[in-house]
C-alpha cells in the first residue's frame, strides 16, 4: 500500500503517522528534528523546514519519494538559484548591495535580489550585518537605504509570511527553553538567567505563561471531555485576562525593542496576531455553543505566541536591554496588574529608584520623569481644578494662579488654615484634618455651588510610600460646562 506524504501537515503530524519519516529527515540534514519536534514540530512543515534549513525541496521530495512515499501538494517548482549560504557570505553581499547602489544602481534591482537571498534570514542578523557595515566605515546614508530595502521586503509580505521569517529566527537561533543550558547563544542564557531573578520582567512574564499555558491545556481537557458550554465559557472568561499579559509586552518591550534596537519583526507581527487573538477570544466567550474547533483553533494561536515570545523576544530582549531599562519596564509592569498570577513578585532592583526624588539646575526629578519648575508651574495653572496645599502642621502653602471660584489670598499663604475659614465651619475644618491625620479616611468629596454654578469640593489627604501623613489638599472642580457636554451626548471634539 502507497503511502501518502501531505507537505502541507506539520512535521511531528508526519511523525507521529510514519515514524520513519524522523530517520529520513535526519538523514537530508535535519538534525535537531528530535529535540524539536514537540514545539517547532507542530508548527513547521517540511516546504517551511526547507527553506529554513536551505535544503533544496526538490531534494527532499525526491528520497521521500525515493523510499516509497507518494509526495502530494509539493506546491510550485523552486528555481534554483546561487544563495549566500551563511553570514559572512551575507555580509559580503551586503556590501555588494552598497557598492551597487552608490555607483547609481536602481534600487528596484537590488530589492529583487535582496528579496531572493534575504527572504528567509532572520531580522535580528540582517540588522547585526547593517550594523558591521556601519563599523567597518560604510556611509552611514548607503547602509539607511539599504536598512529601507529591509524593511520594505518585510512590510509587502504576507502575514504567513512574517510568520515563516519568525519561525525562521526560532530555529536560527534559539531551541526550546527547556534546553536552554545546553545554548551558547548569549540572548538565550541571559534569558535563563533573568527567569530565576525574582520579580524581573522575564520571570513575571514566564510565570504568566506557564498559568496561561495550564489554563489552556484546562480548556483543551474540557472540550475533549464533553464538558458542558457553560464550563468552557467560564473559563474562556478567565483567559481573556491574557490581554493584561499582551499589554505588558506591547507597551513595554516592543517599542524599545523596534524603536531603540532596530528589530521591527516581533512588534509587528505578534501585536497583529495578538489582536486577532483577543478579537477571537471576545467573540467566542458569549456563545461557545457549537464553536469547539474554533475555539481549538484560538487555544494552538496562544500555545504557539507562548513559544514565539519564550524562544524569540524574550532572549532578543534578554541579549540588547540594559539594566537600566529592565528597571524602567519592571517598575511600570504594576501599571499593568498581575495576568492569571495573585502579584507581581517585586524585583529587588528597582528599590534604589523608585525613591529619586531630587531639583537639580530647574528640572525636577521624580519617579514618573523629569519636570522643569516653569513646565510645573504652567501644568498647575492648566488642571481644570482650584489647588490649595496645607501641609502636615496645618499651614496654608500653596494655590495655583488664576481667576478662581473661591478666592484665595496670597496674604493667607504660610498662614494657619484655621484662620481662613469662619468660626462656624473652623470645627468642620478640624475634624476633617484629623480624620486624614489619623488614617481614618484619605479623601471627602462635597457637592456645592458658588456663584450660581454646580462645584464638586475634593479633599484628599497626602501620604508618602510609607504611609506618612504630610499634608492635605483641596481641589475645586466646577462642574457646569461638564454637565452641558454631557447634555449635548456629543462624541467627538468639544467646548471646554
Amino acid at each position: 500500500m502507497m503511502k501518502t506524504l501531505d507537505l502541507n501537515k506539520p512535521v511531528a503530524e508526519l511523525i507521529k503517522e510514519y515514524p520513519e519519516v524522523k530517520d529520513i529527515m535526519v538523514e537530508l540534514g535535519f538534525k535537531a528534528i528530535s529535540q524539536n519536534l514537540q514545539s517547532m514540530g507542530q508548527i513547521i512543515t517540511i516546504p517551511k523546514g526547507s527553506k529554513i534549513k536551505n535544503i533544496p525541496l526538490d531534494k527532499i521530495i525526491k528520497k521521500f519519494e525515493d523510499e516509497g512515499f507518494e509526495v502530494i501538494n509539493k506546491g510550485e517548482p523552486e528555481v534554483n538559484k546561487e544563495k549566500a549560504n551563511n553570514s559572512s557570505e551575507r555580509v559580503e553581499l551586503l556590501k555588494s548591495y552598497i557598492t551597487r547602489l552608490s555607483n547609481g544602481e536602481p534600487l528596484e534591482n537590488i530589492q529583487e535580489e535582496f528579496k531572493d537571498n534575504f527572504r528567509h534570514v532572520s531580522a535580528k542578523e540582517i540588522a547585526k550585518a547593517e550594523q558591521t557595515l556601519i563599523e567597518e566605515g560604510f556611509n552611514l546614508n548607503d547602509v539607511q537605504r539599504l536598512c529601507d530595502v529591509h524593511s520594505a521586503l518585510f512590510h509587502e509580505m504576507t502575514d504567513s509570511e512574517r510568520m515563516e521569517m519568525l519561525e525562521a529566527e526560532m530555529e536560527l537561533g534559539k531551541q526550546d527553553v527547556k534546553n536552554l543550558e545546553n545554548e551558547n547563544n548569549e540572548g538565550v542564557n541571559k534569558s535563563a538567567e533573568y527567569m530565576k531573578i525574582e520579580g524581573h520582567p522575564i520571570n513575571v512574564l514566564i510565570l504568566e505563561n506557564n498559568e496561561i499555558s495550564s489554563l489552556v491545556n484546562n480548556i483543551e481537557k474540557d472540550l475533549d471531555d464533553g464538558k458542558s458550554a457553560l464550563d468552557v465559557r467560564k473559563n474562556l472568561k478567565v483567559l481573556k485576562n491574557i490581554t493584561k499579559h499582551y499589554s505588558k509586552k506591547d507597551n513595554l518591550l516592543f517599542p524599545l525593542l523596534k524603536g531603540e534596537y532596530n528589530f521591527p519583526g516581533p512588534s509587528d507581527v505578534m501585536w497583529g496576531v495578538e489582536d486577532e487573538i483577543l478579537d477571537t477570544l471576545s467573540g467566542i466567550i458569549h456563545e461557545t455553543e457549537g464553536k469547539e474547533e474554533e475555539i481549538k483553533k484560538v487555544l494552538k494561536r496562544i500555545k504557539e505566541m507562548i513559544y514565539k515570545e519564550e524562544n524569540i523576544l524574550f532572549p532578543l530582549c534578554a541579549e540588547y536591554f540594559k539594566k537600566e531599562e529592565w528597571v524602567e519596564i519592571a517598575r511600570d509592569f504594576n501599571e499593568y496588574g498581575p495576568c492569571l498570577i495573585n502579584e507581581i513578585p517585586k524585583w529587588d532592583e528597582i528599590n534604589e529608584n523608585t525613591e529619586i526624588t531630587e531639583v537639580n539646575n530647574d528640572k525636577i526629578y521624580l519617579p514618573g520623569g523629569t519636570i522643569t519648575l516653569k513646565q510645573l508651574r504652567v501644568v498647575l495653572n492648566l488642571l481644570p481644578v482650584e489647588i490649595t496645599i496645607i501641609d502636615e502642621n496645618d499651614i496654608n502653602r500653596f494655590f495655583d494662579e488664576g481667576e478662581k471660584l473661591f478666592e484665595r489670598p496670597h496674604i493667607a499663604l504660610n498662614k494657619e488654615v484655621y484662620s481662613c475659614h469662619p468660626k462656624k465651619v473652623e470645627p468642620v475644618v478640624r475634624s476633617l484634618i484629623e480624620d486624614f491625620k489619623s488614617g481614618k479616611r484619605d479623601s471627602m468629596h462635597v457637592l456645592g455651588s458658588k456663584r450660581h454654578q454646580k462645584v464638586l469640593i475634593n479633599y484628599y489627604a497626602l501620604r508618602d510610600e510609607e504611609n506618612n501623613y504630610l499634608g492635605t489638599m483641596e481641589a475645586v472642580l466646577p462642574l457646569e460646562s461638564i454637565i452641558n457636554i454631557l447634555n449635548d451626548d456629543k462624541k467627538g471634539p468639544v467646548d471646554y
